[in-house]
């Protein structure tokens, strides 16, 4: 018996498949007769061809509490859902959910692209559960939630992508669920449709008590809406607890299984942006810490160098660039933090003909947000928005966070993209 605190409960489970088509209707016939037969299957060992997609779970979700779910492509998570919502039933141990449940999952699934959207409110409503009297008392909300009031009387097929996830989406939170959960359904949507979702699923969660599982690769969403997160690496927990600290252990599982499989295919540091003339380029880059040592896995707050070596191609001196150094989110839209090179030490400084100089940045208190990271390294011109070159490095800067500081700090900036020190005092 489930606890009636606990929305959800695995324990030890686990769900295998087979990679060979073949086999698999093979198995699947073989396991249905021996069902009828009344044998006992055992559907605890692998056989032949199969593997475990995920295996040994076990944790709890309280009511009222929201989980995230992370790891790489292939780790087991929309398994894992699957199992949650019934759609799998576990080869290994148990699944136990109190409470129904609303998959947005596959949102859209089951719209007919002939009818209109008023038409399929009301046909995908019926499959997830509501009745008319229930669909008729909410299709004001759903419409409004789905922004969709001038096209929902259009045959669904006319609709984009992002149109049908929408109205998919409102459909399935006002089915009034107790668990909710949520596999990388905001992928799709512009910036209002996306605050809104992300504003709806925090007061379901806090207002009304439900529990949510969401499952994605958009690290900000999964510390917004969770405070609690469990890492999957090939199928198996490695960790459930504070979001900050799965963050932090999923670069680090991340980083491992990348130095795996380029310690055979080395590439190039950086990339050179092709328009840029050279006549002064980058040599070389990198970021060090208090030992000298090359890093690109930071565990802030701490030291750290940027060391740039600047080369002069021309046979004349030519006075030092402007070293500018970028950091970008991974999907290189938003900059996060930059510096350049100012000051003193900078200033007068000539490249010799055919020479180089090594320029060196230090932030004595390094601590961006955990978080990954691209960096970017330019020179600047002789004109205003020219310049002599442009790398971005090919290895991504990971960030996590000290586990003393997250002690510290952790409830309070756990939304924050940098954290400033600063000191304060009080004064009569």
């Amino acid at each position: 018996m489930i606890e009636q605190n606990i929305a959800l409960s695995l324990q030890q489970a686990g769900k295998k498949f087979c990679r060979n088509l073949k086999q698999s209707l093979y198995y699947g016939f073989l396991d249905v007769s021996r069902i009828f037969a009344g044998v006992r299957l055992d559907t605890g060992r692998l056989r032949k061809d199969e593997f475990w997609a995920v295996s040994s779970l076990s944790f709890e979700v309280r009511k009222g509490e929201s989980l995230g779910v992370i790891g790489a492509n292939g780790s087991g998570k929309s398994t894992l859902l699957r199992l949650l919502s019934g759609i799998y039933t576990p080869d290994q141990g148990t699944v136990m959910v109190n409470g129904k449940v609303g998959s947005l999952i596959t949102l859209g699934a089951g719209f007919h692209p002939h009818f209109t959207g008023r038409e399929n409110i009301f046909f995908n409503g019926t499959l997830l559960g509501l009745s008319k009297k229930e669909l008729e008392e909410r299709y004001d909300d759903i419409v409004r939630f789905a922004d969709l009031d001038e096209f929902i009387d259009s045959p669904v097929a006319t609709y984009s992508t992002g149109m049908r996830m929408r109205l998919g989406f409102a459909i399935a939170i006002h089915t009034n669920p107790d668990i909710l959960l949520i596999d990388e359904i905001l992928a799709v949507g512009d910036v209002n449709f996306i605050k809104n979702s992300y504003d709806k699923i925090e007061s379901m969660v806090t207002e009304k008590g439900i529990s949510a599982i969401v499952v994605s690769h958009n690290i900000g969403m999964i510390q917004r809406l969770c405070r609690k997160t469990l890492v999957l690496d090939k199928g198996r927990m490695v960790f459930i607890g504070d979001t900050l600290e799965a963050i932090s252990k999923y670069y680090e599982l991340s980083l491992k299984h990348k130095l795996a499989v380029e310690s055979n295919h080395p590439t190039d540091k950086f990339i050179h942006h092709h328009d840029c003339p050279m006549q002064v380029y980058i040599e070389d880059f990198s970021i060090r810490g208090n030992a000298a040592e090359y890093l690109n896995e930071i565990t802030a707050p701490c030291t750290v160098r940027f060391q740039t070596r600047v080369s002069n191609s021309l046979n004349q001196p030519v006075a030092l660039p402007t070293v500018s150094i970028l950091l970008l989110d991974p999907g290189m839209i938003d900059l996060i933090a930059s510096v350049q090179s100012h000051g003193p030490a900078c200033e007068g400084v000539v490249i010799p003909g055919k020479g180089e100089v090594l320029v060196e940045c230090e932030a004595s208190y390094f601590n961006l947000a955990p978080g990954e990271y691209r960096v970017i390294v330019k020179l600047g011109g002789p004109k205003e928005g020219i310049f002599y070159d442009s790398v971005l490095v090919t290895q991504s800067l990971k960030v996590s966070w000290s586990v003393e500081f997250l002690q510290e700090v952790s409830s309070v900036y756990r939304d924050c993209k940098l954290f400033i020190p600063s000191a304060w005092k009080v004064e009569p």
